[in-house]
């Protein structure tokens, strides 16, 4: 313990101060020869006063944090277990949106080729009574089932909206030399209660995907979608008339039909564009 001193001529009467804690005495001098000195002994009084922990306050200590580590990673697990969920969730509906775009953006046909049949005598006389619109899929498209297409189609200021006929199904993928000349054409007729349906003409068909039911069409086919114009709208397309109208898929690009007829008809067989 530091030395005290004090000067003879300030010393006093000394009052002992006994304190005890846990087993130690401590005596305190009371003078005022020196400020620092009951400072020092107020301090170490402090010191010696100051609570000391026993092992039963440590293990309580020890517990509560135990009990609080393993509240904090259950928590912390349930949050986990909920976000690979959330995950899991987001991913599978962002691969069936990836899916249906890539669908909505690669399906889908095109057209190459419009002929119309005039069967007037001179043809100039006349104007198309029937139609056929040649049609392929688009490369890279999907399957498309032309028994779920609508053909939308306007003449004249008149619209109609045709669907397909299983009945009107010509498979002529071996080639033929007329192609107005088959029997199919007389189904799509007031006559036969079936003016607003087309038909399906093949003209190629190397996977053998196409039947009068399931007409699938696949990369490589080609066929013809038959319209009498006649007894759709009630009247021929003349020469120089428009018939604008679209291919409507159930998913996909549709098809834009927007051709004239010639000023004049010099044969049966008309090339529309």
């Amino acid at each position: 313990m530091q030395q005290i001193k004090c000067a003879a001529k300030f010393r006093i009467p000394i009052i002992l101060y006994l304190y005890t804690y846990r087993g130690i005495y401590i005596i305190a001098y009371n003078q005022t020869c020196n400020v620092m000195i009951m400072n020092y002994l107020r301090k170490l009084r402090r010191f010696l006063l100051k609570p000391i922990k026993s092992g039963e306050d440590r293990s309580e200590t020890g517990i509560g944090m135990l009990i609080v580590f393993i509240a904090m990673i259950l928590v912390a697990a349930v949050a986990a277990a909920v976000l690979l969920h959330t995950v899991g969730v987001l991913q599978t509906r962002a691969t069936a949106t990836g899916t249906q775009t890539i669908q909505q953006v690669s399906s889908g046909i095109t057209i190459t080729s419009v002929l119309g049949y005039d069967n007037a005598t001179p043809p100039a006389s006349g104007g198309v009574s029937n139609l056929i619109v040649f049609v392929k899929p688009l490369t890279g498209s999907p399957s498309i089932n032309l028994a779920n297409v609508t053909l939308e189609l306007s003449i004249g200021g008149s619209t109609a909206i045709l669907h397909y006929n299983s009945s009107i199904y010509a498979d002529e993928s071996v080639g033929t030399t007329n192609i107005f000349g088959i029997t199919q054409w007389n189904l799509l007729s007031k006559k036969q209660n079936d003016p607003t349906s087309f038909g399906i003409f093949v003209a190629t068909d190397p996977s053998s995907s196409l039947t009068a039911k399931f007409p699938i069409l696949t990369q490589n086919d080609m066929v013809g979608l038959m319209i009498n114009v006649t007894e759709t709208f009630g009247y021929n397309l003349t020469q120089g008339g428009t018939i604008t109208g679209q291919i409507v898929l159930p998913i996909g690009n549709i098809g834009t039909i927007d051709i004239t007829a010639p000023t004049d008809f010099s044969t049966k067989t008309i090339t529309l564009e």
